[in-house]
């Protein structure tokens, strides 16, 4: 843009366009950003930190994102594939230097935005410094993700591990900075391919189950990857206007095992994401509970601590994370339950990972709890616990907790007694 010209080439006169749109972006988001005391890129919660793995949960291993990490020495050796990145968004867009994204009063108006996103503690005392690692960062991503959705994933690095790189909550970029860069990465473009929220769920979801290639219609205004990922993933439920009338009591439900004792079936069941939880009464077989399948891996259990971190650190009222890990810490007892999970597809992944996924949710689970109301859960914990408790449960464990050697040893008298009348009888 340089104003000397008189005249301005059709790539010219759509990156004006661009910059008037990405103005107006910045003033809508100006208005809504929180005072300088309520970040929207928070830390790790003190009431996570103390938990087993919470480290690895928490410190990124391939790549460092934003501030909180981007000093770390086992870190700096990706900072050379952004580099590499940042010269192909270039080449994408046809600008040629990175300085020319922005005017000067755009470049203070991101800075100081940016600065109202996180604790000033881990801000680079360094404006250009701030900037070169928004960019930097910002550019990689957006094409990061314009590379997967164009079919190009020959990259020399382990896309589960940066996955959950890019997901853990201390690793989070201002989603406003992605959206300026991917509005740019159209300049030269026939057509958009997607939108950047699609096109970022794509990539996210490769290590997680979910039916789903298109993000939720719903979300709106992004806080960064973490919080569109895990909305995206939030089931389409409203709530019950008998939810509201629900006591604060607990609902406590037991473990797979003791509900098959009682009678409830555990069954998988296909839907969109793993929270979509199901307790039917009426079917066949009757009292099924029907749960989506998740695998057991690093991924898993980084995804769900950082879920969980995001809603204790965020005014979120439904908190439909913290509730499933509470679900499931419950049902997850012991290996027993494991392994039966496993046996109809419900749990998959690698056989040795089974105690440290049972130790994760037993930390998060003891860490925090769930009450009737405010949980996406409540139907389904109000019902188990109503049939748990019911006659007809209590004489079904009996029944199945009678004493094993006495019961097949009534079994063996009975069938030697019919053996024995039928060749008495011959």
């Amino acid at each position: 843009m340089q104003e000397e010209e008189p005249r301005m080439d059709p790539q010219d006169e759509v990156l004006a366009v661009v910059v008037v749109n990405l103005e107006e972006q910045m003033n809508r988001h100006r208005q809504q950003t929180p005072d300088r005391g309520t970040y929207t890129m928070s830390a790790f919660p003190d009431v996570l930190v103390e938990i087993d793995d919470s480290i690895q949960c928490r410190l990124p291993k391939l790549a460092s994102f934003g501030p909180y990490h981007r000093d770390k020495q086992h870190l700096r050796p990706f900072e050379e594939h952004k580099r590499t990145f940042l010269a192909q968004f270039l080449h994408r867009t046809g600008i040629p230097e990175r300085d020319q994204f922005f005017s000067s009063e755009e470049l203070r108006e991101l800075k100081e935005t940016t600065k109202r996103c996180y604790p000033q503690q881990v801000m680079p005392s360094d404006d250009d410094d701030l900037v070169n690692m928004m960019l930097l960062d910002g550019c990689f991503m957006v094409e990061l993700f314009r590379q997967y959705e164009e079919g190009r994933d020959d990259w020399p690095w382990s896309v589960p591990t940066l996955i959950a790189d890019l997901l853990k909550l201390e690793n989070q970029l201002p989603f406003f900075i992605v959206e300026k860069l991917f509005a740019l990465s159209n300049i030269g473009q026939r057509a958009t391919i997607s939108t950047l929220p699609n096109l970022a769920w794509r990539f996210l979801k490769q290590v997680f189950y979910s039916t789903s290639n298109v993000v939720n219609s719903q979300i709106q205004n992004p806080k960064h990857l973490l919080d569109l990922f895990r909305s995206s993933l939030l089931p389409s439920t409203e709530e019950d206007p008998q939810q509201r009338n629900q006591s604060l009591l607990k609902y406590a439900i037991q473990s797979v095992k003791h509900l098959r004792n009682s009678g409830i079936t555990v069954r998988q069941k296909t839907a969109k994401s793993l929270l979509e939880i199901e307790f039917r009464k009426v079917q066949l077989p009757p009292l099924a509970l029907k749960i989506p399948p998740f695998p057991i891996n690093d991924c898993t259990s980084t995804i769900l601590v950082n879920c969980v971190a995001l809603e204790q650190c965020s005014p979120v009222k439904d908190k439909h994370f913290t509730s499933y890990v509470c679900f499931m810490h419950y049902l997850v007892k012991e290996p027993e339950d494991v392994k039966f999970l496993r046996s109809v597809d419900i749990i998959k992944g690698p056989s040795q990972d089974e105690m440290r996924f049972i130790n994760m949710l037993n930390n998060l689970g003891l860490n925090f709890s769930y009450s009737a109301r405010g949980c996406y859960l409540w139907k389904q914990l109000r019902e188990i616990h109503s049939y748990y408790n019911s006659c007809w449960a209590s004489i079904r464990r009996n029944f199945v907790n009678y004493n094993s050697i006495m019961l097949y040893c009534s079994i063996i008298q009975i069938v030697v007694a019919i053996l024995g009348w039928f060749i008495s009888g011959n």
